[in-house]
């Protein structure tokens, strides 16, 4: 599996990149860290982006250490490490935060592993999995989702997990809600003519014409929504 990304902060401001991406030998994770207001209390002194990189990191080790098919995986996909990995953050900070607070640093994950003949993928929340097998694009994504990864290792059982045979798939395509907006909310593009454009010019390119199109839109007019620009992040895995 050969795995390229970009990711971009929103430009301009003077404000972590709340996204995260990572990939090592046969995985790959993304996360986008639930954004709020600059100044709001989070009932935690480390922050959004803080909590996207530390689980991001977290559950990239476990995808690496547990071998595909251990026995506690069976049936529950890639949730148990993503449940030990919210967990083990949880335990980093519970001494100095608040994890109670309504407002606790949280993120959406996607995640995908291959090994032992199987690609296997885990989404939790609203970002998304592209999955190609060169006749068909499946889209993997909770909309309107109401469960993140927090500080409660119970969210994982909220997320969607599948396998597939690794001859099944011909490319696969992890991206954040910043990443997407040309398909899903300004419909200029189709879920295949997004791939396309990741395939062929790269995860690069989608962010740059993301970007064009916001700036072609400063006010919200044409496409409403909450923040002319977001954090965007796309990794395209070519099997």
């Amino acid at each position: 599996m050969r795995v390229s990304w970009a990711t971009e902060a929103v430009p301009g401001r003077d404000w972590p990149n709340e996204d995260f991406v990572a990939a090592a030998a046969g995985a790959v994770v993304v996360l986008d860290g639930c954004s709020l207001p600059p100044g709001t209390d989070l009932g935690c002194r480390h922050g959004t982006a803080w909590y996207a990189r530390t689980l991001g990191m977290e559950l990239l080790t476990r995808l690496l250490e547990s071998p595909p098919g251990r026995p506690e995986e069976r049936g529950e996909g890639l949730r148990p490490l993503l449940a030990r990995a919210i967990d083990s953050v949880a335990a980093r900070h519970v001494r100095t935060c608040d994890l109670g607070h309504p407002a606790t640093p949280a993120a959406t994950v996607v995640a995908l592993r291959a090994g032992g003949g199987t690609v296997e993928h885990l989404v939790l929340a609203d970002s998304t999995l592209l999955l190609d097998s060169g006749d068909s694009l499946e889209v993997v994504s909770v909309q309107g989702a109401q469960t993140y990864a927090a500080a409660d290792l119970r969210a994982a059982s909220r997320a969607l997990t599948g396998a597939r045979p690794a001859g099944a798939l011909r490319r696969a395509a992890l991206l954040t809600d910043g990443a997407t907006r040309l398909a899903d909310r300004f419909r200029l593009l189709g879920w295949q003519d997004l791939m396309a454009v990741l395939a062929g010019e790269g995860p690069g390119a989608l962010i740059r014409r993301t970007r064009e199109t916001e700036d072609g839109d400063p006010h919200c007019r044409r496409w409403p929504r909450h923040k002319r620009h977001d954090d965007a992040t796309a990794a395209l895995c070519v099997f």
